[in-house]
């Protein structure tokens, strides 16, 4: 009986040890940053990183907008996923800006 006792209770430690390096996996590839702009102007960000491709979800407008992470010789470029939507949020290191359309500036100068 008290074999058994002792191996649920390692066991048990063994699947909450599991879970708790799937948490901190988990957190390592999704993370929300608050950038402050121009005009005290917030931008909040939500990065996913799903290993063969990254996205970013701001909210603009009351929306939530997915982007998708595109070819970039230098920082990183998100274009909107949807042909609803022309945002592209461009971001450098602590650095980042998002415009519409036509190079149209949203929110400049935004830094975390």
């Amino acid at each position: 009986m008290k074999i058994k006792q002792t191996f649920l209770a390692v066991a048990g430690m063994v699947l909450l040890a599991s879970v708790n390096v799937q948490a901190a996996q988990l957190n390592r590839d999704i993370g929300r940053y608050v950038y402050t702009c121009d005009d005290n102007k917030t931008l909040e960000v939500v990065y996913v990183n799903s290993g063969k491709q990254s996205y970013a979800i701001i909210n603009q407008m009351d929306e939530m907008v997915p982007l998708k992470q595109v070819k970039s010789a230098s920082g990183a470029i998100y274009k909107a996923l949807s042909s609803n939507y022309t945002y592209e949020l461009l971001t450098k290191g602590d650095t980042a800006t998002l415009v519409e359309g036509d190079d149209k500036p949203i929110l400049s100068n935004c830094r975390l």
